[in-house]
């Protein structure tokens, strides 16, 4: 298990410093063609915004993986211990149930697109291939989430408890 998440999340992190500069290189090539009246580029565009799409859902995940998402906090400094880990039980509650609600609701648009037959208008790739990154993200984030706090479990709440049994020793 280990080694399939370590796969994971070195692709993930791979994949977006590939997705970046290249996303980057696309719109300034194709504002350049644009300007200079070169070449028309008319699918670096379109190219360019499914890939953002593509860098912000591979996000969310690795985002998730370092607990870098917004909270509010003030609840976290205010509340008592016990009351602090109920909080954060109910968090992962809401946030795995939420994405895991998106990726079923996305596989459902999914599955219409591909009846369909829908292509891009520029690059005329199904456009379920963009899509696909809903999913995708929402998965990893259920998974990255989920990984942080069995960490975060087993590093904190269960020192804590070895070291209240130790001291009562």
């Amino acid at each position: 298990m280990r080694k399939i998440l370590s796969i994971i999340d070195n692709f993930e992190e791979i994949l977006i410093t590939i997705l970046l500069p290249l996303m980057c290189v696309l719109v300034f090539m194709a504002t350049f063609f644009r300007y200079t009246q070169l070449v028309a580029v008319p699918w670096a565009e379109e190219l360019a915004r499914y890939i953002l799409v593509w860098i912000i859902f591979l996000g969310i995940g690795t985002a998730a993986k370092k607990n870098a998402h917004f909270s509010v906090q003030i609840l976290d400094e205010i509340s008592p211990s016990f009351f602090k880990k109920v909080l954060y039980i109910v968090r992962i509650l809401v946030v795995t149930a939420f994405c895991l609600i998106i990726v079923y609701l996305a596989f459902g648009i999914l599955k219409a697109q591909m009846r369909m037959g829908q292509t891009s208008p520029a690059l005329g790739i199904p456009i379920w291939m963009a899509y696909f990154s809903i999913p995708v993200g929402c998965f990893l984030m259920v998974v990255r989430t989920l990984q942080f706090s069995i960490n975060k479990f087993k590093n904190e709440w269960m020192s804590k408890n070895k070291e209240i049994k130790e001291g009562v020793s």
